[in-house]
């Protein structure tokens, strides 16, 4: 398994200033919010994406003032995602925590998710970040599409491989993507639109490998690891690649079973096991992990070009463990 820290380690000093301005913001004369505030911060993940930002902004150079303020906003659009996410998905735990919305209502998640947002603006503005504000006004959009299209496919064990690679490249990708973009476009890189673009294929993609690897661990993880119960992703109509793919490879026979069984809105073990089984046997589990490793490679492809050094050989260790982390 990779370890984040390996990856984190050029930039450990930048992170701990991205946690300061993050606490900075949860300073406010008003104590709900700063008591909320503080469980975000204690509850936050590992900061995959303002790393990434960071890591590439120190490909041209150094990661600087800019590159914090930057890489600040992303993981507040990132957290402000997660806890509308969770509101709208009704969860009260999330990697075995509890949610905004688990502790509070789902009232103080939307109200805590807008401030997020309106925070990260005003950051962009305040240190006149005017490319970086055009390209996440871009990936909110999307990314509330992305949302929009998780509706749409609910419960459609018709969907396509292709329309579910929308859905994640939309949801987690464009982020992903605009982390990278934003950090290519720093230390004077702005009017570089190559390799911007460049940048930003290469996290939309490492973030397509990202989710399909995180939906492998809804099926595959026990509930202790992944702090829902078993099945709660399907059960909430979340149709991942390993059931499109298992679907699409079984015989009549598995094929009629799996559809029977992924419609269920109740969750015992021993039926999520069963259908665990079938998909294994179909085949999903292995196509999906092959479809990740295919992505990881495109994105590794993508750095060729850059010469050696210690943010280049992190960023080649962050493609790893996005398909080889432990969750």
């Amino acid at each position: 398994m990779m370890s984040m820290s390996a990856v984190q380690k050029p930039v450990w000093r930048e992170l701990e200033r991205v946690q300061g301005r993050l606490r900075e913001a949860f300073r406010t004369p008003i104590p709900i919010l700063n008591e909320v505030g503080g469980h975000v911060l204690a509850t936050q993940g590992k900061k995959f994406r303002p790393t990434l930002l960071l890591l590439v902004a120190r490909l041209r150079g150094h990661a600087g003032e800019d590159a914090v303020v930057c890489a600040t906003v992303i993981e507040m659009v990132h957290a402000a995602a997660i806890i509308h996410d969770d509101s709208v998905d009704r969860s009260a735990l999330r990697r075995g925590r509890p949610t905004v919305n688990g502790l509070w209502t789902d009232e103080m998640a939307i109200i805590v998710g807008d401030y997020l947002y309106a925070q990260a603006m005003k950051l962009l503005v305040e240190h006149q970040q005017n490319a970086a504000m055009g390209i996440m006004a871009r990936v909110v959009t999307e990314m509330s599409c992305g949302e929009a299209l998780e509706f749409q496919y609910a419960y459609d064990l018709d969907v396509s491989e292709e329309q579910y690679e929308e859905l994640i490249r939309a949801k987690t990708g464009s982020l992903i993507g605009a982390a990278t973009e934003i950090g290519a476009g720093l230390n004077g890189g702005a009017r570089d639109i190559a390799r911007r673009e460049r940048y930003k294929s290469f996290g939309e993609v490492v973030g397509i490998a990202f989710q399909i690897v995180d939906d492998l661990f809804d099926y595959q993880a026990d509930s202790g690891t992944t702090g829902k119960p078993v099945g709660h992703d399907l059960a909430e109509g979340k149709v991942t690649l390993p059931l499109i793919a298992a679907l699409r490879s079984a015989t009549e026979a598995d094929r009629k079973r799996l559809r029977r069984l992924a419609l269920h809105k109740r969750w015992t073990p021993e039926r999520w096991a069963e259908l665990k089984t079938l998909v294994e046997k179909c085949g999903g589990f292995d196509y999906a992990r092959d479809r990740a490793r295919t992505r990881a490679d495109e994105a590794r492809r993508i750095l060729d070009g850059e010469p050696d050094g210690i943010a280049r050989r992190a960023l080649d260790r962050a493609v790893n463990y996005a398909v080889r982390r432990d969750r």
